[in-house]
């Protein structure tokens, strides 16, 4: 079964509780589809949402500060003690130099968080893929939040994603995302060769959370 990550980002409609029932409204898909569901709460939420649900819970990012005195810094051994078993990295929202990435990287995992690596475009794809993230997501930051999905905008990018970072040896999943709004989106990105998605606003802008996901994880065989 495919991947569906849902990137809560600091949308009204998740803070505070709204995360919480989102949240839960995507455990209960995942756990009558067999999916492989995942959530990245706002960071205020991240320890409450990890305590109230079952299934896998991504920090939006983690920073590569270090120590104690790190005031306001998200660290990924926090991001860990909080109950996150994963984080997005590289979000065009949250970018990184690829010096820190490589730094980061490693030390989210040994932290043990799994690591969704995000990519501008398959050439960025194909240079962080050497950096061995579970999942490997490209979304052009011009389709993001348009409505526009990629996977019809862009064929191309999303396969020659899938081509650069086989060809160079990624193991790990690899993910579309930008502009996915319905199931049609997501069976084309998988006809690319995108083993799931990354999505946010055509998720926790629905009317009916757990419809959305359902017609989403649906698409993902």
């Amino acid at each position: 079964m495919g991947t569906l990550i849902i990137n809560f980002k600091n949308y009204r409609e998740v803070l505070g509780d709204g995360s919480v029932r989102l949240a839960a409204a995507a455990a209960e898909v995942a756990s009558r589809s067999g999916a492989e569901i995942a959530v990245a709460p706002p960071t205020a939420m991240l320890a409450t949402v990890a305590s109230r649900v079952s299934i896998s819970v991504f920090s939006q990012s983690v920073g590569a500060e270090e120590g104690e005195m790190t005031t306001g810094a998200d660290l990924p051994e926090a991001a860990k003690a909080a109950g996150a078993s994963g984080t997005l990295l590289n979000h065009s929202e949250a970018r990184k130099p690829l010096g820190e990435l490589k730094a980061l990287v490693p030390r989210a995992k040994k932290a043990g968080l799994k690591i969704c690596l995000c990519a501008s475009g398959s050439r960025e794809a194909a240079v962080l893929s050497v950096l061995g993230p579970e999942y490997l997501a490209v979304e052009p930051p011009e389709l993001i939040g348009s409505g526009v999905a990629v996977s019809r905008a862009r064929p191309e990018v999303v396969r020659a994603t899938v081509e650069v970072a086989r060809r160079a040896g990624y193991k790990g999943k690899i993910l579309c995302g930008a502009g996915i709004v319905g199931g049609d989106d997501v069976k084309r990105a998988v006809e690319l060769g995108a083993e799931g998605v990354l999505v946010s606003s055509s998720v926790v802008k629905a009317r009916q959370w757990a419809s959305k996901i359902s017609e989403l994880a649906r698409s993902l065989d």
